[in-house]
């Protein structure tokens, strides 16, 4: 799990624990506002308002939540190819992106790495490579595009017509932090 969805869930939790209490021990807001007038600091809220309005924002938060979830698209693990009675045979994503790999192998490219997001709607396949010669490779990179997208529609012909969209990034820096060998 990245990051920044830890900190989110964190975040959501920590306010649904500041909610439950609130609705378990409902004197704690008094007893918070008496310890800061001891110390000098004068707050003056209603705690019953208080709890009624979070109490909504959560609510609302909980229904954002449930919409989110309800309408993220689902990752399909392959392409179902034939499905009878008898059996279902299909294509794994890891056998899709080996298949871009061969296709790629003899383009002057090297270092090939495929991400695929294979959804009901659509498929997207992208697509980091090195090349040693970068200018003449990233002219021919329309036609790279067009021909791996042909052999994929070609690979797919059977399944159902899914728009397939082939993004393909030649020499980009990745974020992960790769070990190389140090030549002296």
């Amino acid at each position: 799990m990245k990051k920044s969805k830890k900190i989110l869930l964190i975040i959501f939790n920590l306010g649904y624990l500041v909610g439950i209490s609130l609705l378990i021990w409902p004197d704690i807001l008094s007893e918070v506002a008496g310890l800061l007038e001891r110390f000098g600091v004068h707050v003056d809220f209603q705690s019953n308002i208080f709890v009624y309005y979070y109490g909504i924002v959560l609510l609302v938060l909980t229904a954002l939540a449930l919409l989110f979830v309800l309408v993220w698209p689902i990752q399909l693990p392959d392409v179902p190819l034939k499905q009878t009675k008898d059996g279902r045979l299909a294509l794994s994503n890891y056998g899709i992106s080996q298949f871009i790999k061969t296709q790629l192998s003899g383009k002057d490219l090297s270092n090939i790495k495929v991400t695929l997001k294979n959804t009901r709607r659509q498929r997207k396949f992208y697509i980091v490579a090195d090349s040693v010669y970068k200018q003449a490779t990233v002219e021919e990179l329309p036609n790279i595009s067009y021909n791996l997208t042909k052999s994929l529609n070609e690979l797919l012909a059977g399944v159902n017509r899914l728009p397939i969209k082939v993004d393909i990034k030649v020499n980009q820096k990745s974020s992960s932090k790769r070990k190389v060998t140090r030549v002296i």
